[in-house]
């Protein structure tokens, strides 16, 4: 299977540069740290490494002190333009998350994030970050970007979501974190689009539902959510077992409020009148 600009990682790759095979200079992509690459100074002037600029540049070096530098210090020669690289491309097509996804920095990650980069951009093939992270197996990550509200849903060209990525190279440990993610979000979903239905019906269907109804179905809502909050140990199960004895509750209520109304003077046909004998 075609894979965009890459081919699964594997330990002899570690040894090459992440940098020149995260720009594509070669067919794959792979993590191995730019040790012999430093920042040169040549009259007091900061030499990026070729082909980058700051933000990428201090995702390839693993120096998000120096990051942070150009957001918060006034002097800093590129505090003026960093904000307008977080989410731009490179050559190879790739954002600074998703090299960073790629690398597996977590500091880096957690500060791009922080600055207001896109956590579902995607390039033109339709990876995202999440799906680099889950790929190359960089649990950590995996997790900041899900906390930041990166879509597990996304498909690339190949119909991939993430977790499908991760299953293409074995990557069990984020396979089980997709599938409990997965889990827990439907859950949330549920919740919400009940609550949503329920306080939002309109008034030519709200007689659908008894208050009765209404009741158990918002009391419902509140202790899963309260479920949610405070189930810190949950488990794939667990999200799946609560989601469906939730269904089996308000289920019926929510499908008899989603029916469609019927149009005026359509419920009954008109009656015939009867001729006289």
């Amino acid at each position: 299977m075609t894979v965009e600009s890459s081919i699964a990682p594997s330990p002899a790759l570690e040894q090459e540069s992440s940098h020149s095979l995260l720009r594509g200079e070669t067919d794959a992509e792979a993590e191995a740290g730019p040790e012999e690459a430093g920042i040169i100074e040549e009259n007091d002037v900061e030499q990026l490494l070729p082909n980058t600029n700051i933000v990428t540049h201090c995702i390839y070096k693993n120096d998000p002190n120096r990051l942070v530098r150009c957001f918060e210090d006034d002097q800093d020669p590129f505090k003026d333009e960093v904000l307008e690289l977080l989410n731009e491309r490179d050559d190879a097509g790739k954002s600074p998350l998703d090299l960073a996804a790629c690398l597996g920095r977590n500091q880096i990650t957690m500060e791009l994030l922080k600055r207001g980069a896109d956590v579902n951009s995607v390039t033109k093939k339709g990876y995202s970050c999440l799906h680099h992270a889950a790929l190359w197996g960089r649990m950590p990550v995996v997790k900041m970007l899900i906390e930041h509200g990166a879509d597990i849903q996304q498909r690339n060209a190949h119909g991939e979501r993430a977790r499908e990525a991760a299953v293409r190279y074995n990557q069990e440990e984020c396979i089980d974190f997709l599938d409990w993610a997965e889990a827990k979000s439907i859950l949330q979903e549920a919740i919400r689009h009940t609550l949503e239905t329920v306080t939002d019906v309109d008034k030519a269907v709200a007689g659908r539902m008894t208050k009765e109804e209404k009741t158990i179905t918002l009391n419902m809502c509140k202790e899963k959510q309260e479920w949610l909050d405070n189930t810190l140990d949950a488990t794939t199960e667990d999200f799946i077992a609560q989601r469906i004895a939730f269904n089996d509750v308000v289920g019926p209520v929510v499908q008899k409020l989603m029916e469609p109304v019927p149009e005026k003077g359509s419920a009954q046909p008109p009656k015939s009148k009867k001729k006289g004998k």
